[in-house]
């Protein structure tokens, strides 16, 4: 089974890491990347000031460690994986005796069980967006938009299936790992919605997740700090959309916390 989950259910991490005492991260240790990817980081020679991000295809697992080197407040490069939707890449790595991957979507991956990632991509962002959820009568359109209407040469979904990571690292049993994205997704998630948005909204791109073998997982999220960087175009990558991620077992020590009731108050709809 694949379940959604969006960056804004956040709590259980942000609990179980304060439960950890101070525990120090630790960095991943990038084992493989199979399929396609790109390495985007700052480079001192092509512009001094280290605030633009510049690309190297499948530049090598040494690259992409150094770009993934980063934290929460200075997120700095990011690995690319695959390209619009294309062919499934795929990165792995290990810390403190865990195993994780990341992996970039296709379409399948929108459409499987009646576009169910689909949906709960869009309702979400309308309710960051708009605070409420689209009805029958907008989710209708916005999907068929989602899927076939033309952003340059590619369809939305096709966007955000090819998601940067921007740091990763883990603290105990969590796991805490960046995206690296727009800080201003307000065009993007116009265009899909066909409602007219005040600059500032934000959505990231997808990215599933499987920790220590467990089921993966699709991670997203709607809120963004400026990284500090961006690509050439002044714009990409300026956002990082910071995502805990718990694992169920490291969940439920939160129950001998005496957390539970904090849990259940604060967690979302």
């Amino acid at each position: 089974m694949i379940t959604v989950t969006s960056k804004t259910k956040a709590t259980v991490a942000a609990l179980a890491m304060a439960a950890s005492f101070g525990a120090s991260a630790t960095p991943i240790t990038l084992t493989s990347i199979t399929g396609n990817y790109i390495v985007w980081d700052v480079n001192s020679t092509l512009d001094p000031t280290l605030k633009t991000l510049y690309p190297t295809p499948n530049a090598g697992l040494g690259a992409a460690a150094i770009a993934l080197g980063g934290n929460p407040a200075t997120p700095g490069g990011n690995v690319e994986l695959s390209k619009f939707g294309g062919p499934v890449t795929v990165l792995s790595g290990t810390a403190d005796g865990h195993t994780v991957t990341f992996s970039s979507l296709v379409l399948t991956d929108w459409t499987a069980n009646s576009n169910a990632l689909a949906i709960s991509y869009i309702q979400d962002a309308a309710t960051a967006a708009f605070g409420s959820m689209l009805t029958p009568a907008q989710l209708a359109v916005a999907l068929g938009k989602f899927f076939n209407l033309s952003i340059g040469s590619y369809k939305p979904w096709q966007l955000v299936s090819d998601p940067n990571i921007s740091y990763v690292d883990i603290t105990g049993d969590t796991l805490s790992f960046g995206l690296a994205g727009l800080l201003d997704a307000s065009p993007f998630l116009s265009a899909i919605s066909g409602i007219p948005l005040a600059p500032g909204k934000q959505a990231s791109e997808v990215v599933k997740v499987s920790f220590d073998g467990a089921d993966p997982t699709y991670h997203y999220g709607f809120h963004a700090t400026a990284s500090g960087v961006h690509a050439a175009d002044g714009v990409s990558y300026s956002g990082n959309y910071p995502d805990p991620f718990v694992p169920e077992p490291a969940g439920l020590a939160l129950f001998g916390l005496g957390l539970l009731g904090l849990l259940l108050t604060r967690r979302r709809r």
